[in-house]
């Protein structure tokens, strides 16, 4: 018995229709006999009065297993909870039963459930703007094919009639109908086995594993619905041509993200001997213009005739092509004439989640009443946070980029959450919960789950409680709310003695000193000053910044620094500044980026602005504590940018 298809359905950006686009599919995979359509939200589905007698039968049983749903038209609609509804979605697969199952999800919880080992999904339904999303899907759509997963794409919005006969679970008619039963067909038809699960997946190479960072940005098509809209669209050899830089500067800005963290790796092993992880900016480059040319003489278009080059910063994160060419329309009886197309693309740096509320220096208010150090916004004993950068360092490796969602909280914090959830076996009362012992961290995404459960006990972490994979705790140490473990942090995390070994002898105790006076990592202000200076107390960039730290006047004057060249009062007002920052943003590279490009255009957005300067200034400085193995590299995401 073949098991009932699962698809995952999305809209990328703001194209509309998504949600009908999924009920269209629900209904046509009904035919066979009963199809769930799935989204979440909070308000319960109603049921229509002419339901199915199949779509009753499932929201019986659905209901019995204590889900939302409601028989509308021929399918059954089911609704998740808007928190985390990719774990929802796998635990009611199996409550399904033999019914088809296609849930509409955001394009943040799409991905999640895209990368979940439970679901394991047959296909994806993307709703795509075609001049919009044209250039990342054909490179994604062969990515999701790696990972088994058919996609499907639509590039026109369903009407207003359709939409709302789809939603009602009845037949939509028109072309969306059409369009419906075309993509159930390839999923119920003699050859899926074939169609969903492709007997090989084309090898992605060392840089083909940009799916979990670029689906944020965008989604993923099949090759055969891409290829036949964009010659749809297309019409000249020009727009060819111009897609063609588009996919080879893609390809080339995700190898550049994929050998970005190698730049930081030693360029020896401990025995003296050659490092293979290490590359330099020369190689670094020569890779990526490779990947180019790759594309390029995949998509026609002869390798010789484009130029690659890296504009911005060094190590560069930005790529540009240029391609020369002839263009002629299809059957065109006219002499071809030469074509110009050129595509920028670059790998910038996505910041974890801020986290709300300001940073405190000391614990404080019961268990432990050390030093904090500071991930993701939220606080932890040093030693605690030491063994996190060590677990995140490897989880990026494998995929996942980790970020802290709670720490520490105080015993009256813990009094505030417990009164909003009373309930002991989620939320422990106040003066019994680990997390005022600075010990205890929630993790995400969720998608990290089932690796953290794998690997965490490797790190010195514990997953506390079967029923929270992401709470986990800290046992390596001195145990949870001790003196010794008061003791072991009364020294702050800062005067430890790990330094990289680039900071020059002479800075080394005025980094720490700065450092532990206020609250900030001192290995992250060393990594700060190289890239800032080279630690050339005498430095004047262009723009007018001075000294080891390139302070503008008018921020040495905000922070009490008289002479910017003299470097310890330097090193002490960048600590202040930088724990300002902090405080203010709650996230290390938001910080980092509003030291470069000012607080007011992080604030705009609360984001890395798309400055290339800013963005390859971030990724540098988090590069070094990577490589230093002090703090994980960025998570670094590839975009088309011109």
């Amino acid at each position: 018995m073949k098991q009932a298809p699962v698809v995952l359905a999305t809209s990328l950006g703001d194209a509309p229709g998504g949600p009908a686009l999924a009920a269209a599919l629900a209904f046509a995979l009904a035919r066979d006999g009963s199809a769930i359509w799935a989204r979440p939200g909070a308000e319960a589905p109603r049921p229509t009065l002419l339901a199915s007698r199949a779509a009753r039968e499932l929201e019986a049983r659905l209901r019995e297993a204590g889900w939302q749903a409601a028989a509308r038209g021929a399918i059954c609609e089911l609704r998740l909870p808007d928190d985390e509804p990719a774990e929802a979605l796998a635990r009611a697969r199996a409550d399904c039963g033999g019914a088809a199952l296609v849930a509409w999800l955001g394009e943040r919880d799409w991905r999640a459930a895209v990368e979940h080992h439970e679901l394991a999904a047959d296909g994806a339904l993307i709703r795509a703007e075609r001049d919009r999303d044209r250039a990342l899907a054909a490179l994604l759509a062969i990515e999701l094919r790696a990972r088994r997963i058919s996609p499907h794409v639509v590039m026109a919005a369903p009407g207003a009639v359709g939409t709302r006969r789809a939603l009602a679970g009845i037949d939509p008619g028109g072309p969306l109908a059409r369009r419906a039963e075309r993509i159930a067909a390839r999923i119920r038809g003699p050859k899926r086995g074939r169609a969903l699960r492709p007997r090989a997946a084309e090898p992605v190479g060392e840089a083909g594993q940009a799916l979990p960072a670029v689906l944020a940005a965008a989604g993923a098509i099949s090759v055969v619905a891409l290829v036949l809209s964009l010659l749809a669209a297309a019409g000249t050899g020009a727009s060819r041509l111009q897609r063609a830089a588009d996919l080879a500067a893609i390809s080339a800005a995700r190898s550049l993200r994929d050998d970005h963290p190698r730049l930081f790796e030693p360029a020896r092993l401990p025995d003296g001997s050659p490092n293979p992880r290490h590359l330099g900016v020369r190689e670094y480059e020569r890779r990526a213009g490779a990947a180019a040319r790759l594309a390029l003489e995949r998509n026609g278009v002869p390798p010789q005739r484009a130029a690659v080059s890296y504009p911005g910063a060094d190590p560069p994160t930005r790529v540009r092509v240029v391609v020369r060419g002839t263009a002629a329309a299809p059957g065109s009886t006219e002499d071809p004439i030469e074509a110009r197309a050129a595509a920028t693309a670059e790998a910038f740096p996505v910041p974890a989640p801020p986290a709300t509320g300001a940073a405190k220096g000391t614990a404080s208010g019961g268990g432990y009443t050390g030093p904090l150090a500071y991930r993701s916004g939220e606080g932890m004993r040093p030693d605690v946070a030491r063994a996190y950068d060590a677990l995140r360092a490897a989880a990026a490796r494998a995929g996942h980029a980790l970020y802290v969602n709670s720490g520490y909280r105080s015993d009256a914090e813990q009094a505030r959450l417990f009164a909003a959830n009373p309930d002991p076996r989620w939320v422990a009362p106040p003066g019994r919960s680990l997390h005022r012992c600075g010990t205890e961290l929630d993790l995400g995404p969720p998608s990290a789950y089932g690796w953290l459960a794998r690997n965490a006990s490797r790190f010195g972490f514990v997953v506390r409680y079967p029923w929270e994979p992401w709470h986990l705790g800290y046992v390596a140490g001195p145990e949870p709310c001790s003196e010794a473990a008061d003791r072991l942090a009364a020294e702050p995390e800062a005067r430890r003695r790990d330094l990289p070994a680039f900071v020059p002898p002479r800075f080394r105790a005025p980094l720490a000193r700065a450092a532990a006076r206020h609250g900030v990592s001192a290995p992250l202000l060393a990594a700060q000053l190289m890239a800032e200076s080279g630690f050339n107390p005498l430095a004047v960039s262009p723009a007018g910044a001075r000294g080891i730290a390139q302070f503008m006047p008018a921020t040495a004057a905000a922070y009490g620094l008289q002479d910017p060249f003299d470097p310890v009062a330097s090193i002490d007002a960048q600590a202040r500044l930088m724990a300002d920052l902090l405080r203010r943003f709650g996230s290390t590279e938001l910080a980092l980026a509003a030291y470069n490009a000012g607080p007011a255009a992080v604030a705009a957005c609360s984001c890395i602005p798309p400055y290339p300067e800013t963005q390859a200034y971030v990724a540098r400085i988090m590069g070094m504590l990577g490589g230093a193995g002090l703090a994980p590299p960025p998570v670094l995401e590839v975009r088309l940018v011109a």
